[in-house]
C-alpha cells in the first residue's frame, strides 16, 4: 500500500509539472527573420502568426513575388521554432 501511495505522489506531481510547462508554453511567442530582419513573423506555441513587421526598406526593395516569398520564410522559420518547442516540451513531459 505504501508503495502505491509514494507512486500516487509521484503522478500527481508529475501532472502539476505538466501543467505547468504547458500553461508558460502556451504563453511564448516564436520569432522568423527574413530580408536581413527587416522582416520579422511572431507566431504563438500553437503556429499561429499573431504580427508581422515590415521594414520600409523591404517594401521598396522587393517586388511583390519577392516580398511574398520573404514574408513566408519568415512565417515559416518562427512556426518551425514553436514546433521545435513543442517537441522540447513533450519531451520534457514524458518519464
Amino acid at each position: 500500500m505504501l508503495e502505491a501511495m509514494a507512486r500516487l505522489e509521484e503522478l500527481a506531481a508529475a501532472a502539476r509539472r505538466a501543467e505547468e510547462l504547458t500553461s508558460e508554453w502556451g504563453t511564448r511567442r516564436f520569432v522568423g527573420r527574413a530580408d536581413e530582419g527587416r522582416i520579422v513573423a511572431t507566431t504563438d506555441a500553437l503556429g499561429a502568426l499573431v504580427e508581422l513587421e515590415i521594414h520600409p526598406v523591404s517594401r521598396k526593395r522587393l517586388d511583390a513575388r519577392r516580398l511574398g516569398d520573404e514574408i513566408l520564410a519568415a512565417v515559416v522559420q518562427a512556426e518551425a521554432a514553436a514546433a521545435a518547442a513543442k517537441d522540447e516540451l513533450m519531451d520534457d513531459l514524458r518519464p
